[in-house]
Order: C-alpha cells, then sequence, then structure tokens
C-alpha cells in the first residue's frame, strides 16, 4: 500500500480557501537526514576520543609548522655580529641614537652604552628587545616600528661591538659649549644661551646639520607638522612627540635652554623661507 498523498488535514479555521496539506517528506530526504545525524556522531567520537583531536592542539601544530617555515627566534645568532651589519648599525646609530647616548656610545641624555653590565640586560635579544620597544619611562622611543626589523637588528650590532669598551671622547654634555657652559657655570648671567651650540648638541643627529630632516623631518618647510610659530616650537621641543620617537626634552634641558634653541630653530626657517 503506497503512502496516501494530497491528504488534506481539515482545519476548521481555513481562510480564503487556503487548505493545509498532509504530505509524508521524500524517502530520499529523510535518508539523507538520518545519515547526517549517524555520520555527525561517528566524526564526534571519533575526533575527541579515538583521535584525540581539539580546535586547541589543531592550533598549536599549525603554529609550530609556522615556526618550522618562519623561525623567529630571540637566541644570540639572531643579531649578525658580520663587519657589514657593525658598519651598518654604526651609522644608523650615529643618525638616531647619538643624540641621547653619546657620539662614542659612553652617555649623556641616555646611559653609557659602553658598560660590562646594562640596565635592560646586555644580551643579543635584550638589546634588541630594547631598541625595538624602547623605554618609555625613561625618554626612549620605540624605534622599531620607525627604523624596522633590519636596521633595529644592524644597531643591536653596532653596540654589542662597543660593550665593555671605554668612551674614547667625552659623552656630549660633559663639555659643553662655551656659550651654553658660561650661563649653567655660573658666568655672565645677562649672556644669551647660544641656541645653535644647544641644537648641535641636542638635535643634529635627528634633523641635520642644516635643520634639513634625518630621521626627524626637516625644520625649514613652509608648513610644520607641529606648528613652525615660536610658541608652537617651543611647545613641541618641551612636550616631544613620543609615538615619532621625539622625547620630551622640558626635564633634560630646562626652559631656558628650550627657548634659545626654538628662537634658533624658528630664525633658522624663517630665513630659509
Amino acid at each position: 500500500m503506497g503512502k496516501e498523498t494530497n491528504r488534506v488535514l481539515g482545519h476548521a479555521d481555513e481562510a480564503d480557501g487556503i487548505e493545509e496539506y498532509d504530505n509524508p517528506l521524500p524517502d530520499w530526504w529523510l535518508g539523507l537526514f538520518f545519515f547526517t545525524i549517524v555520520w555527525a556522531i561517528g566524526y564526534g567520537v571519533d575526533y575527541h576520543f579515538l583521535s584525540q583531536k581539539s580546535q586547541a592542539g589543531l592550533y598549536l601544530a599549525e603554529m609550530e609548522e609556522a615556526e618550522k617555515r618562519w623561525p623567529v627566534s630571540d637566541t644570540p645568532s639572531e643579531v649578525a655580529m658580520t663587519p657589514e651589519a657593525i658598519e651598518a648599525g654604526g651609522q644608523v646609530y650615529t643618525q638616531t641614537c647619538a643624540s641621547c647616548h653619546g657620539p662614542e656610545l659612553g652617555g649623556g641624555i641616555g646611559p653609557s652604552l659602553t658598560d660590562a653590565e646594562w640596565i635592560h640586560g646586555g644580551e643579543p635579544a635584550q638589546v634588541v628587545a630594547t631598541i625595538t620597544e624602547g623605554v618609555s619611562a625613561k625618554g626612549m622611543p620605540a624605534w622599531g616600528p620607525i627604523l624596522g626589523p633590519a636596521k633595529v637588528q644592524q644597531v643591536a650590532a653596532f653596540v654589542l661591538s662597543k660593550k665593555g669598551s671605554a668612551p674614547a671622547q667625552p659623552a656630549p654634555g660633559a663639555e659643553e659649549d662655551p656659550a651654553v657652559a658660561d650661563a649653567d657655570a655660573g658666568g655672565d648671567p645677562a649672556a644669551p644661551l647660544d641656541g645653535k651650540a644647544i641644537y648641535d648638541q641636542n638635535c643634529l643627529a635627528c634633523h641635520g646639520a642644516n635643520l634639513e630632516g634625518v630621521v626627524g623631518p626637516s625644520l625649514v618647510d613652509a608648513e610644520w607638522i607641529h606648528g613652525g610659530e615660536l610658541e608652537q616650537i617651543t611647545k613641541t621641543i618641551t612636550e616631544g612627540v613620543p609615538e615619532k620617537g621625539m622625547i620630551q626634552w622640558g626635564p633634560v634641558l630646562g626652559p631656558d635652554k628650550i627657548a634659545a634653541v626654538a628662537q634658533f630653530v624658528h630664525d633658522k626657517a624663517n630665513e630659509a623661507l
């Protein structure tokens, strides 16, 4: 006996001549439906209990495979101590680090890098991490996004090559330009501070000898990112631009030196227009 089809249920509340039929589902559809139920039960038992698989396990397996294909190591071999890397790192250091750590790594605003023991660790991986992440509490910016991994590796190689050596010359600030030092040492208090000397000691490495820009932007353009008025320049120097790698010079130089170097920069910028 075949299945009864087109059987009207005969609801009393039919409306507008619309009736409800009780047609059975096709056998092929019911077969697939029950098959998926059986498959799901079997798959779940195999996945979790027989094969001991899990989402966390698959993730760890994928990460392990990725580590093999693209190894990321923090071992000492990560820093290539080759003559080429050290030479390139020296150039990067001069442009970005000398203003704070001294041209001979003897320290200035930042600590000496020629000591045998370092504050944040002297192992290659630690040096790379310090350069990359910076030390915001001490005013050192995160150089990783600014320099990129290759240059960070190079400057780390250069710094490591100087570890434990004595500075060949006094660090910046140990012997200031006479025009700067006279007022600090109780010379003529009325004598104006030499803004150029202050600039050369603290700003030249990033902004260039002629204010043309190196790591930092040019200071002789017609338009400035943070404003070219004297008050704006003073504010920028005082507060710094940490996200761009410029430290807060206010606690380092003090208001008088900042006023002098701001006036020097302002005058040079107007001369270039």
